[in-house]
């Protein structure tokens, strides 16, 4: 059988303990690193996401103010100054310009005739 006496056996198995210890002591530092890494990973994630969704908002913003710009300048094209300089448009242009009321897609509640505005920014 084994010729170990009872100090050695005591003394391995110390040894033993001292390198799991160190062993566990590693692998919760190597944890720790990891879960910080992540942390960090996971906010530059939640901030991408934060500029994603502003940088969304923008883009809607500014599709919707091209669409209405584009509407506006069907309903009402103003002059520019050389425009007004060399004599402006004529009627023919103003009314070519002018959409049916179907054609509205902002058109509120209340019934209002493109013409109308158009002559009421002539006068």
């Amino acid at each position: 059988m084994e010729t170990e006496s009872l100090p050695e056996k005591l003394s391995a198995f110390r040894k033993k303990m001292e390198r799991l210890r160190l062993d566990k002591e590693n692998t919760e530092k190597l944890l720790k690193e990891r879960d910080a890494v992540l942390l960090l990973q996971m906010k530059e994630i939640q901030e991408r996401d934060q500029t994603q969704r502003h940088l969304e908002v923008q883009v809607d913003r500014l599709f919707r103010l091209k669409e209405l710009k584009s509407y506006c300048m069907r309903i009402s094209p103003l002059k520019s100054l050389r425009e007004k300089q060399r004599g402006g448009w004529n009627n023919n242009e103003i009314h070519s310009l002018e959409i049916r009321d179907d054609e509205n897609p902002w058109q509120s509640s209340t019934p209002s005739n493109a013409s109308q505005i158009v002559r009421e920014n002539k006068d």
